[in-house]
This record gives C-alpha cells, structure tokens and sequence, in this order.
C-alpha cells in the first residue's frame, strides 16, 4: 500500500506539473499520452492501477482483453476484436509525456519531459514491439515514434511490420488487428493458455525516435534526437523494462 501511496503521488504530481489531473477539463481538445517505464513488474502493475482504475485512462500496454477469451476465431473476431482495436488506439494525441527514469539513456540523460503538438494539431504515434518471446510475449526491442502527420506515421508502422515487429498503435487499424490475430493463434496454438495472449509489456530496451518532431522537444534534447533514436535500457543488471503505455480516454 505504501509503494502505491508513492507511486500514486509520483504520478499525480507529474501530471499536475503538466497541467491539471485531467486535462480534457481545461481544454476539451487535448488528450494526454504517457509512456512510463518501471523496473518491476510489481511497480508496473501499480502503475497500471492508477492510470487505469484511478485515472480511467486506456491502457495499451500491458494489454489483456478483461472479458474471457472466445472459444472460437469467428466469435473473437466478432465479439472483441473491434472493442481491443479501439483499446490499443490510433496513436493520436496532443501532449505526449514521457518517464524514463527507471531506465538508463545508452546516449542522453534526459529522462522526465513531454512534447507538445502545435497549436491546432496533433502528435501521431506508433509503437510496437519485437518478440522475444512468447506465452508471455516479452519483448526484443520496443519502438516508439511520434510523427506530426498521421501519414508518417502509418508509413513508419507499415515499416515496421515488415520487420516484424507487432503494432500495438498506429492509425493503420488492420495492423492492430494483426496483432490481435496473431495473438489469438498464439493462444490457440497454446493450449489456450491465456499467458499467450498477454502482451504485458516486458521489454529489453526501448527505442524511440523522435527525428521528425525534434523541434518540439526540450531543448537540451534536441540535437541528441535530432541525430539519432534515443534508447533506454536497464539499469543495474536487470534484464528488462517493464513498460505502461497509456492515453487518456477519449469517446
């Protein structure tokens, strides 16, 4: 109870630094993504707590469907693949907020900032992970990059599916029902092993490439991004990251 105490007044100070507990009560035009990084799992499903029970925002990683999974293909595509493609989302934001503190920068120290749209515009993110493993999924290398042009983006999401990486979010919503697919077989093929449909955002490292949208950054940030993706890897001797991906809930 006392780390969800701590955790919970971390987090609601960071948002209060960034401008009110919700702030779609300010200006009904912002959503607000977040993107913090945990060195546990027990500290991560704190986090998952107050960003989902508390705060009511939607969660794309860790995800897990909260219903029981069809028995059937047919019935899961028909029953809960189209309330998880809207969970995962389109990647669209106006305020991105990022807590790397739990992990070390491989080239810069800047771990705590947000990013801004433009006045009247968006942030269009994609993030995706590369398996490692599976039943749970663990993950190789988790990517993250904003875009201002959700064009851009669904271009960098298509890159990256070819690589093989699976799309959690992007604006190209057949790649989030890929994902979803493929989940399921997994699960399937799994004795229908619910562990082999989680995606509970366990990560090795975490790349994010911010070369289109450096500008926005705080200043001491920019050239680094501006050259190259910026990466985060464990502290200490961990092995992983553990990841919690989330967006204010919009209708």
């Amino acid at each position: 109870m006392k780390k969800l105490s701590r955790i919970l007044i971390v987090i609601l100070s960071f948002l209060l630094w960034l401008g009110g507990l919700s702030p779609a009560l300010a200006d009904n035009k912002t959503v607000l993504g977040i993107t913090t990084l945990y060195s546990t799992p027990s500290e991560q499903g704190q986090g998952v707590t107050v960003y989902k029970d508390i705060l009511q925002y939607a969660i794309a990683t860790p995800f897990a469907p909260d219903s029981p999974i069809p028995a059937t293909k047919e019935e899961f595509d028909k029953t809960l693949v189209p309330q998880l493609v809207k969970a995962l989302g389109d990647g669209s934001i106006t305020k991105a907020w990022f807590d790397f503190q739990a992990a070390k920068a491989e080239s810069t120290g800047n771990k705590l900032f947000s990013v801004d749209a433009p006045s009247g515009e968006k942030l269009y993110s994609v993030v995706a992970g590369k398996p490692l493993q599976q039943c749970p999924l663990k993950i190789q290398d988790t990517q993250i990059d904003l875009f201002l042009d959700s064009d851009n983006a669904a271009k960098r999401a298509k890159e990256l599916d070819a690589q093989g990486y699976f799309i959690y979010v992007s604006p190209v919503e057949e790649l989030r029902k890929k994902v979803l697919d493929a989940l399921y077989d997994q699960y399937s093929s799994g004795s229908n092993n619910p562990s082999c449909f989680l995606v509970n955002g366990t990560t090795k490292k975490i790349t994010v490439d911010f070369q289109n949208i450096y500008t926005l950054l705080p200043s001491q940030l920019q050239q680094p991004a501006r050259e190259k993706p910026l990466v985060f890897l464990p502290k200490n001797e961990n092995e992983f990251l553990y990841v919690v991906n989330a967006r204010e809930s919009v209708s």
